[in-house]
């Protein structure tokens, strides 16, 4: 749980200022989208009750949304407890408390960083997250950021940006070849690994999604001989198009780990150390490289005739996976 989204963080503030503790602190919480908190018409799915309203269709993305006429004021919201008090105003939430020590100050944001969205989302029609979180210890300003961030970009001109889109088309005839199903699904399981990767709006906020498409692209683009044993399956296929034991291991197998045992295909709720985390990141960061170029090893080898695909031949799904669509259908029904 929350192994791919629990971060170093520090607080930033300016120069010259210090955070001094024990202090009475101001901690705001940002959260997004804004309709939900009463901070903007439409944008979601959250309608006034007994108000006419527009609802909004993208016959393309399939997306909806719906805009009350007469939309929620800012949530004014006041919580006095003990010890601390809550103010939400809208999108933001502040809470004003008196801290010994940063530890406790921080372990008191990253309860209600990741805990209290998951809660608002249940009677919340829009899910929301925290965007940001600010605030003052004593007189001092401070952001809570990323203690260090990974950036990866791509450079290219306006020939080669044009000849790889041409290049895209023409490798449409070698998908197209019915018994290339598993170079298809590959290629689309990492298509949707590339967006996740893109879609989050909090610090590693769909990468165990993203490992899992991985995972299941190495899987599909390198079938195990009937033993089950996908990795060796996969470390033979890599091998196949020329990646060393080292670069197998490091760049690619880690995906299939992963998916097997952290917090991907299965739960995970043990407690990881910030170092253990970090080891985990850091491959996420750089898979992305290493997949794209076995993609383009694997259809360069098959444009140039050096090899192919494993072959799929079309057929009807599993018995249990129609087994269970009856099932749902049945659920449907009633």
């Amino acid at each position: 749980m929350l192994t791919y989204q629990i971060r170093p963080r520090i607080f930033k503030h300016a120069a010259g200022e210090q955070l001094i503790f024990p202090a009475l602190c101001k901690i705001c919480f940002h959260f997004q989208p804004p309709q939900p908190f009463g901070a903007q018409a439409g944008g979601g799915r959250t309608a006034v009750k007994a108000v006419a309203a527009s609802a909004l269709f993208n016959a393309n993305s399939g997306q909806h949304m719906i805009e009350s006429k007469e939309p929620l004021s800012p949530l004014d919201v006041t919580i006095e407890a003990p010890t601390r008090i809550l103010r939400l105003s809208g999108t933001t939430l502040t809470v004003s408390q008196q801290f010994a020590s940063v530890t406790e100050m921080q372990e008191m944001i990253e309860s209600i960083y990741f805990a209290l969205p998951s809660l608002i989302n249940i009677p919340f029609a829009d899910p929301p997250y925290i965007e940001r979180v600010d605030g003052k210890v004593g007189s001092a300003s401070f952001r809570w950021e990323l203690d260090r961030w990974h950036m990866e970009f791509r450079t290219t001109t306006q020939q080669h940006q044009e000849e790889r889109f041409a290049k895209a088309w023409e490798r449409m005839g070698i998908i197209s070849e019915l018994h290339r199903r598993r170079l298809v699904a590959g290629l689309h399981y990492f298509h949707v690994a590339c967006r996740l990767a893109r879609a989050s709006s909090i610090a590693g906020e769909f990468v165990a999604e993203v490992v899992l498409n991985l995972a299941k692209s190495l899987e599909v683009i390198f079938p195990p001989a009937g033993d089950g044993r996908t990795r060796d399956a996969a470390r033979t296929g890599l091998s196949t198009l020329g990646f060393p034991d080292d670069r197998i291991e490091c760049d690619f197998l880690p995906a299939m780990a992963l998916r097997n045992e952290i917090d991907v295909g299965h739960v995970e709720l043990g407690l990881f150390k910030m170092d253990q985390l970090k080891t985990i990141h850091a491959f996420t960061e750089r898979a992305e490289g290493a997949f794209r170029e076995m993609f383009e090893r694997l259809i360069g080898r098959i444009e140039s005739g050096a090899g192919d695909i494993a072959h799929h031949e079309l057929g009807p799904p599993r018995a249990e996976a129609i087994a269970l669509i009856d099932r749902l259908q049945r659920c449907t029904q009633m």
